[in-house]
Parts: C-alpha cells; sequence; structure tokens
C-alpha cells in the first residue's frame, strides 16, 4: 500500500485510534507497557508523538527485544536505515505507525 492510498485514512480518526490500538496490542504481546489515552488523539503526528518516547526508550534499554517488537509488526529488515532501525528514530516511529496503520486498514477491508 502506498503513502497515496494511506492518506485517506491518516485524516481518520476512528483509523488512528485503531492504528494505536494495534500498537498497544503489539507492544503488550512482546512485554512492552504502553501508556496513553487513544481517546485524546488528535491525528496522526499526535500518534507519532506519543509513541516516539517509547520507541527512544527501547532503543536505549530493550534493543534485543525492539527487534522482536519491529518483527511482531511486521516490519522487512530493508526498510530500516543503513545503521539500523534505532539510528533515526523519527523515521522509525513514522515506519512502526505506517505499519500498523496498514494491518489496521487491511484487517477492516477484509473483515467485510
Amino acid at each position: 500500500m502506498d503513502d497515496q492510498q494511506l492518506d485517506k485514512y491518516r485524516n481518520d480518526l476512528e483509523f488512528i485510534r485503531l492504528t494505536a490500538q494495534q500498537f498497544i496490542r503489539d507492544c503488550e504481546r512482546m512485554g512492552f507497557q504502553v501508556e496513553f489515552d487513544i481517546q485524546q488523539l488528535t491525528g496522526i503526528l499526535h500518534l507519532q508523538m506519543c509513541v516516539e518516547p517509547y520507541l527512544k526508550q527501547w532503543c536505549k534499554e530493550e534493543n534485543a527485544r525492539l527487534a522482536s517488537l519491529l518483527y511482531q509488526i511486521d516490519i522487512p529488515e530493508h526498510l530500516y536505515p543503513e545503521r539500523g532501525p534505532c539510528s533515526d528514530i523519527l523515521g522509525l516511529t513514522a515506519l512502526v505507525v505506517k505499519r500498523e496503520l496498514i494491518k489496521v486498514i487491511l484487517k477492516k477491508l477484509y473483515s467485510k
């Protein structure tokens, strides 16, 4: 799914909140605790701002487990920066949120 196809979902609060829930579920499966108020989200950038501190912390403290989380989220390694996923936290955050959004969209489309 390309960025142009994703644009209509990036501004839909229902999809943003479902994306946040998906991220939280994936994190919990890997033993990571994430807490933020999904109902207070105002947009995709707000969601990225909520996710970014967690990824930053896990890059510093839980690097091995973070790799497992990225696998759980289904981010292909070829999308990582050359120096590794933690070399660009903002890029990693955008990638994580984008992949979680794609998962939500696909579930919604194929559950009908």
